[in-house]
């Protein structure tokens, strides 16, 4: 059975902090709040994809093995 509170919780974590994240470079170019258009990760997608999948494991094992680098980290 997968945990799927975990994993959601890890995905609304991770897309906010991608958010975040694209939002503070996308002002500090000097540009409007209101402009700014998110796109997520790679990462994020494959993760999603995975989730959807009911694929637990495939899951976890993206998560250690990408997610050092991610917005979050892992």
């Amino acid at each position: 059975m997968c945990n799927w509170s975990a994993m959601q919780s890890y995905l609304s974590r991770l897309g906010s902090a991608e958010y975040g994240a694209g939002m503070r470079a996308h002002v500090k170019r000097g540009r409007k709040p209101s402009t700014y258009r998110h796109n997520p990760s790679q990462y994020h997608r494959d993760l999603v994809k995975l989730l959807g999948e009911g694929d637990e494991r495939g899951f976890k094992a993206l998560k250690m093995t990408g997610g050092y680098a991610s917005a979050v980290g892992a």
